[in-house]
């Protein structure tokens, strides 16, 4: 209900209660002044009768007095008209000619108490008012009452009982009423009217006001208030909201595009500026507090175990796995999970283009399609896969599992949410990957691509710290390619690089990916086999110098060959302290050359009995 139908019901209640009150106010005035009217005239008839009573004792005429009764009695609007006697009066002068006792207890209380009694009998054809007046003796009155009655001062003599028809008075009181009413009602139209055309201009102003401030509380900032009003305030009022409304809407419009710049993907659900703003700030507020965190973490993988707190908070889920991607080899694995089994095939683990969101780089939803993805073996019923590139070769999939659709409603609607997250730490997982692509480089021999000596210092001392809490047990291997400096002197260093190179390759394609292959200096190599057994390690060894005894390498159409010495030691058998356990094998390399070369010689006390370390 507007304003306007408001005021005009609320003005209309009140001037019919006005005209109501007046109409009940006139109608109990009215009444009140009939019943006083017909009172007073019932007192003066008494009057008369009481004197024309007494004139015709006074005369010696009582006999006659009936005449004098009916005559009054035919009076207009007296119905009926008779005397009562006290039982005094009738003990001195007897019952009367009319026989005058009491007719009903109206007539004997009356003579009782000596005060009179009147009430009003109203039906719906007529309305009587009954009134019984005593006459009280007194010496005092003219003639003297006590002169003629054997009665005391203040007794009852006597009573009149009069009944009057004042059914044309109610008549005449409903029809000034009606009348009252038809000039009140034409009142209340003709105010209504003025009321209404008064205040129409000032109801449409304040109605454009709400309407205004409702939309503007909704977002809505485009309605302006107009006022036909000349009132210079009111229209001053309305200057100046609609000034502060446009400066509001600007303000608003440039928060929101300058939030647009700051977050991918801004909130759409929701119409409100003002709320959707503060939403924004507050996940950019999140955002920030999350960058600031992982710029102080280390290294990849501790960033996305953030990440994976981030899916947690932000997607309510218990059950998804952070895979990595490596394009160039066209790999899967596994950087965070919360599964205890897989959840996709190994065959779209070693090939990624199996994955349909990698292949794809579209977020693939199983609700849409019953079996979407052919590889997914999870035991939740739907699952929710989100690709993300983070460099040209380096992104990630996250697969986000449930078992209802109102979770994977909750995945969509809070997917920007965790986007405008990983847009933020993108720029530093990327800087952590080039540090680690620098650190790796700066660990790796540039020719042979095989870790460095600088990388072996590191990686002791971190085999040292872990043995000092578990044991860790490795096969050392010294290797040295025989003659190589007639190599160098009689081909060059090119063709000398190019053994180097060629033995490099000979033993990656003979150790597994756990193990350690490095270029120790010159044409030296060495290997850490991990959890090797003895006769392992002197198969690889053998391996690895069979298989380089038979590579050719071609200078001037000329074909030649060369060997490896290889020294072998076991930590911790030989040594507590891994370093030491190198020097003993490049004792063992030594013993080797000593031996002949091109042999596999494994350490044994006696060759060298102290080192120092």
């Amino acid at each position: 209900m507007n304003t306007s139908r408001k005021f005009f019901i609320f003005t209309s209640t009140l001037l019919l209660l006005f005209a109501i009150a007046i109409i009940i106010n006139a109608a109990i005035n009215f009444r009140s002044y009939s019943l006083q009217s017909t009172y007073e005239k019932a007192q003066l008839v008494a009057q008369i009768v009481r004197d024309g009573l007494t004139a015709h004792m006074l005369s010696n005429t009582m006999d006659k007095r009936t005449f004098f009764l009916r005559s009054i009695a035919q009076t207009k609007e007296i119905k009926n008209l008779w005397i009562v006697r006290s039982e005094k009066v009738i003990k001195q002068y007897g019952k009367g000619l009319l026989n005058e006792k009491p007719k009903d207890p109206i007539d004997h209380k009356v003579l009782q108490t000596g005060e009179p009694i009147q009430k009003l009998l109203e039906s719906r054809d007529s309305v009587l008012f009954r009134i019984t007046i005593p006459y009280i003796a007194s010496a005092y009155s003219d003639p003297n009452c006590l002169s003629c009655h054997k009665v005391h001062e203040g007794d009852v003599l006597g009573a009149i009982s009069l009944e009057f028809d004042i059914s044309h008075i109610r008549h005449e009181g409903i029809m000034t009423l009606l009348k009252i009413g038809a000039i009140t009602l034409v009142f209340i139209l003709i105010a209504l009217i003025a009321v209404k055309i008064l205040t129409k201009p000032y109801i449409d102003f304040f109605e454009r006001l709400q309407q205004s401030l409702t939309r503007a509380r909704n977002g809505d900032f485009d309605l302006k208030v107009e006022t036909k009003i000349q009132a210079t305030d009111i229209r001053a009022v309305a200057k100046l909201y609609n000034l502060l409304i446009e400066k509001f809407q600007n303000t608003i419009g440039t928060i929101e595009h300058k939030l647009a710049i700051l977050i991918k993907n801004p909130i759409s659900e929701c119409q409100d500026p003002l709320i959707k703003a503060s939403k924004t700030i507050d996940i950019l507020s999140d955002i920030h507090r999350f960058k600031m965190t992982i710029e102080h973490d280390p290294t990849v993988e501790q960033i996305f175990e953030r990440i994976a707190e981030v899916i947690k908070a932000v997607m309510k889920t218990e059950k998804f796995v952070i895979y990595h991607v490596d394009s160039k080899k066209n790999t899967r694995s596994i950087l965070y999970t919360t599964m205890e089994a897989p959840v996709c095939s190994k065959h779209s683990m070693s090939n990624a283009q199996e994955c349909r969101t990698f292949r794809t780089q579209n977020i693939v939803s199983s609700d849409l399609f019953p079996e979407l993805c052919k590889h997914y073996s999870g035991l939740s019923k739907y699952y929710y896969c989100v690709p993300f590139l983070i460099t040209e070769h380096y992104s990630i999939v996250i697969m986000l599992m449930c078992d209802t659709k109102e979770e994977i409603d909750h995945f969509k609607e809070n997917l920007f949410t965790l986007t405008n997250y990983l847009e933020n730490a993108k720029p530093v997982i990327e800087s952590r990957l080039l540090m680690e692509k620098l650190q790796e480089k700066s660990l790796r021999d540039g020719l042979t691509g095989l870790y460095n000596r600088k990388f072996l210092e590191e990686f002791i001392d971190k085999v040292n710290k872990q043995a000092e809490r578990h044991a860790a047990s490795y096969t050392i291997m010294m290797l040295d390619i025989d003659y190589f400096k007639q190599v160098n002197d009689k081909y060059g260093h090119d063709v000398g690089d190019k053994f180097i190179k060629l033995l490099a390759q000979t033993i990656i394609s003979n150790i597994r990916a756990s193990d350690i292959a490095a270029r120790y200096g010159g044409e030296e190599f060495l290997l850490l086999l991990h959890e090797s057994t003895p006769e392992g390690a002197q198969r690889v060894a053998e391996k690895i110098r069979q298989s380089f005894a038979q590579k050719t390498v071609y200078v001037h159409g000329k074909q030649i060959r060369k060997t490896v010495s290889i020294g072998v030691s076991f930590f911790p058998q030989h040594a507590k302290a891994l370093r030491e356990a190198i020097k003993y094998a490049d004792v063992a390399l030594y013993k080797a050359k000593e031996d002949g070369r091109n042999r596999v010689v494994i350490f044994e006390p006696d060759m060298y009995q102290h080192v120092e370390y």
